[in-house]
């Protein structure tokens, strides 16, 4: 009785979980949600709320239960906030200012283009500077419970990685052009539990993701264009498989995730992507992975891709939707959308949201045979950020607001 009774609070917590967003591109990274009724299209008045932000920047936001969390910076005050609000009304509930150095980052970067990552008790938000990567663990009032700071961080661009959080420990990378690392951290006290070290090359701003395989053993999954696609056991600290040097030929961006029996992984560099990766998992812990397919054809450089059935549905910086057959590596169709895209699809059931750095939002459905166009909506400000879910609806961060569209009564 008292097992049934454990494992009917293992399952209520695991479907609570599950309707967090509680990292970059959701639950484990893969952009899925379940189904809501949203609306196809909608004006400017039709918001629930939008609320404007101290702030601006290119982070994603984040949601557990009510709260949702996001991150912005005023590049003319060299201040940097960590913000949280009410998911119902997007009141700010607290709001946490820092100062820092400015430093030279790209055109299309921000001081704050790093996504938290939350769970039941904290939020674990990145800041990088050239003097310092740090990432901070608030408690769910906003107060610091600890902050670690992993050195210098070499680039030209400026950051982009964001951090994850599974069971007990964090993970980051330090990834710039110098020595690099992979860590896992103690998420309650933020001490090092394992450190993988890795070679500095063009930095990469890939979110790992987590993957349980049917061996019962767990990986921590990251790219990098030194390694390629690799995989960490979160146990031992050790290397179980990567793709290898040259596989990710350019910078890593995206990030990967697994869906359909694969991973994915890509990379790019001014603007165009380079190469995009069909990776099978290897069945034993023995084996190494293998690349099942090589798109080079309109690859995605910073958008991640999409799982849909038993294809994946990529979208290339300059707006080109490609259906690739999971199985032979055909592509099914192409379509020409219109606008330029940072932000990378995220759907809820059948529907998917596009949104470009023009701040539009294209709505459409997917299968085999082609792509539907189901609305467009305007955000009236410019969107390199990933919208996010919630039971409530879906949430839309821009350079410099946030707002929740709701689900329809």
């Amino acid at each position: 009785m008292k097992n049934l009774f454990l494992f009917i609070l293992a399952l209520i917590g695991n479907s609570l979980e599950a309707q967090n967003w509680n990292r970059f591109r959701g639950t484990n990274g893969n952009g899925e949600y379940p189904p809501l009724k949203l609306p196809f299209a909608w004006k400017d008045d039709d918001n629930a709320w939008k609320t404007t932000l101290p702030g601006s920047g290119h982070s994603s936001p984040v949601v557990w239960g009510e709260k949702i969390f996001t991150t912005c910076a005023s590049p003319s005050e060299a201040r940097q906030f960590v913000l949280c609000l009410n998911a119902e009304t997007g009141k700010i509930i607290w709001q946490k200012e820092f100062n820092f150095t400015p430093y030279p980052y790209h055109k299309f970067n921000s001081y704050a283009s790093s996504t938290p990552a939350v769970d039941q008790d904290f939020l674990f938000v990145s800041w990088t500077t050239k003097q310092s990567n740090d990432l901070v663990c608030f408690n769910h009032l906003g107060q610091i419970i600890w902050r670690r700071n992993f050195g210098a961080y070499e680039t030209q661009h400026g950051s982009g990685f964001s951090p994850i959080v599974y069971k007990d420990r964090v993970f980051v990378t330090h990834d710039h052009e110098s020595d690099s690392a992979l860590y896992a951290l103690n998420r309650q006290t933020g001490k090092t539990i394992w450190k993988i070290n890795r070679i500095g090359s063009k930095p990469s701003s890939s979110t790992p993701t987590i993957y349980e395989s049917k061996q019962g053993k767990t990986w921590v999954v990251s790219n990098s264009q030194s390694h390629g696609c690799y995989a960490v056991d979160i146990k031992r600290g050790k290397v179980v498989w990567e793709t290898g040097p040259g596989t990710l030929d350019k910078r890593s961006v995206s990030s990967p995730y697994f869906a359909g029996g694969h991973f994915f992984a890509s990379c790019g560099s001014g603007g165009r992507g380079s190469r995009f990766l069909i990776i099978k998992p290897p069945p034993s812990s023995t084996d190494d992975a293998t690349i099942k397919h090589t798109i080079t054809r309109n690859a995605p450089y910073v958008p991640t891709s999409l799982v849909i059935e038993d294809f994946v549905f990529s979208l290339s910086d300059g707006g080109i939707a490609t259906a690739i057959d999971l199985q032979n590596g055909e592509t099914l169709w192409r379509e020409r959308m219109d606008g330029n895209f940072f932000a990378s699809p995220v759907r809820s059931g059948r529907l998917i949201f596009l949104v470009s750095t023009e701040g539009k939002v294209i709505t459409i459905r997917a299968n085999r045979e082609g792509l539907t166009q189901l609305g467009q909506s305007i955000l009236n400000d410019p969107a390199h950020n990933t919208p996010a879910f919630s039971p409530r609806g879906i949430y839309f961060r821009t350079f410099s607001q946030l707002l929740h569209i709701s689900v329809k009564s």
